[in-house]
Parts: C-alpha cells; structure tokens; sequence
C-alpha cells in the first residue's frame, strides 16, 4: 500500500502495467501509465476534457494541446481493480481502474454522497465507466 503514486504487487495486478487509454472517435483524453517499479506498481495521469450525454455516456472528447501527467495517489490494489485518486488544481478526484479482458480495462469515477447529490440538483448524469484499452 502506497500514498504517493504505488502500491505493493500482488500476482492479478502485474497484468495492471502498461499505458491505457480510451479512444473516442480517434482522441485520446486521458491516459494512465502503469508500471511495476521494485515490487510496487507505480502510476500517473493525464487528462484532457471530457462531456457526458444525459445517459452518462461520452459524446465529446478533447485531447490537450500538451497532456501534463500527474502522479497517482491513494493507491490501493485489490485483485485486478487499481483504486487510486488524481490531484488537479483545487480537485482531487477519485476512480478505480478494473481490468476486465485481455488489454481491455474500465475506468469509473468514484463518487462521494456529496457529489453525486450535487450532480443530481444540477442535472448532470452520472457518468459511466470509461472503456480504456492497453497500448503495447
């Protein structure tokens, strides 16, 4: 268990190591680099911008210009999911990364009571699990 960005092995999570991404219509918006680093699996994150229709599915996607890659936090292993927390500007958003195929992962967003009753009184929708997929 690690706080700043690792977290110790266990057998399921090695396959966890590599790049993912998700592809919307060709853009690549947020990107996770997984490595195994002495024992621990190390990672960060970059993220570009992201708008969910009112089912909660991606229908817009924005890659940056230059994606700045931030350290992951909080990290917990259990089994084939990764749960981990992203520091930007004045947020800290949690998510978990499940490993659910060959190459083929879901990133959720974990959300508190709090904001998903904020998300509700603004009418926002929940938003689904990012389909992310391993480059080699």
């Amino acid at each position: 268990l690690g706080l700043l960005g690792s977290a110790s092995l266990q057998p399921a999570a090695a396959s966890m190591s590599g790049t993912w991404v998700p592809d919307h219509r060709g853009t690549t918006n947020i990107r996770h680099e997984l490595s195994a680093v002495d024992g621990t699996l190390a990672g960060k994150m970059g993220t570009g911008t992201v708008h969910f229709d009112k089912n909660g599915d991606v229908d817009e996607a924005a890659a940056p210009a230059s994606m700045t890659m931030t350290p992951l936090l909080e990290v917990t292993l259990d089994g084939t999911s990764l749960s981990f927390a992203s520091h930007e500007g004045n947020d800290t958003d949690h998510f978990r990364l499940t490993v659910v195929g060959a190459d083929q992962a879901e990133l959720t967003f974990v959300l508190t009571e709090e904001l998903l009753e904020e998300l509700k009184d603004e009418g926002i929708p929940v938003p689904k699990p990012f389909r992310l997929r391993r480059l080699r």
